[in-house]
């Protein structure tokens, strides 16, 4: 890179600083870009409609394109950033945690809950109007379920949430060895076999965002977010 251009670059991220409030950190926000993307760009991956013609007349069916080309399966691995999306999601949550549970959690849940509302009324018109217009069940049901399916990680996301004044108070009192406490349970349910590699990279990222946020104050909350990959002094 030239010198003209590492010029331009530190202007462009002293121009970006400065516009930043004080209560933003662009990491976070260029770490939830990161994990959006990735998830949507992943799904796009998996995800193909194919046209099968019947007895009944043509449908719609979901299948996955790494079938027909597994050697794009390694490009996949690249799109795994669901665990960053929850990381991110808890560093939100415990910066924001101030006390007051019961009116954190409702604010929280209502942010949350106003893009889902979203969604779920532009694909009850969408679904209605393509029902109307004479759309098979069996292609309504297969597209429909492509849209909602990927929303499982809301639950679990809401669920982490709400723990999340239990995760600033063992990281407050353990320190980096909060984290152990989740990826035991983590491990364990691994061991059991009752869930999805997605899941269960997303259910261990409980303590760490915790010990990253700068709620946790003091010298355990400073080991905490060392050991999450950003100290503060």
């Amino acid at each position: 890179m030239t010198g003209h251009a590492v010029t331009s670059v530190r202007k462009f991220a002293a121009r970006i600083d400065a516009a930043t409030p004080p209560h933003r950190d662009r990491t976070v926000d260029a770490l939830r870009a990161l994990a959006i993307m990735g998830v949507i760009l992943g799904h796009w991956l998996v995800t193909a409609l194919v046209l099968t013609h019947g007895r009944t007349g043509t449908t719609t069916a979901d299948q996955s394109p790494l079938a027909a080309m597994p050697a794009l399966t390694p490009v996949s691995w690249i799109f795994q950033t669901l665990a960053i999306f929850f990381l991110v999601g808890g560093y939100a949550a415990a910066r924001s945690y101030s006390g007051g549970y019961a009116a954190w959690v409702r604010k929280r849940l209502v942010r949350l809950s106003r893009p889902v509302a979203a969604l779920a009324a532009a694909w009850t018109l969408l679904g209605t109007g393509l029902y109307l217009g004479g759309v098979s069940g069996s292609t309504l049901r297969t597209v429909l379920t492509l849209v909602l399916d990927p929303l499982w990680f809301l639950g679990v996301f809401v669920v982490l949430t709400a723990l999340t004044p239990l995760a600033v108070a063992l990281v407050r009192r353990l320190g980096a060895w909060a984290a152990s406490i989740p990826l035991f349970v983590v491990a364990s349910w691994t061991w059991c076999g009752s869930a999805s590699a997605a899941r269960r990279g997303s259910a261990g990222s409980t303590c760490w965002p915790a010990g990253w946020s700068p709620t946790c104050s003091g010298s355990r909350g400073r080991g905490a977010r060392s050991a999450a990959g950003r100290s503060r002094p």
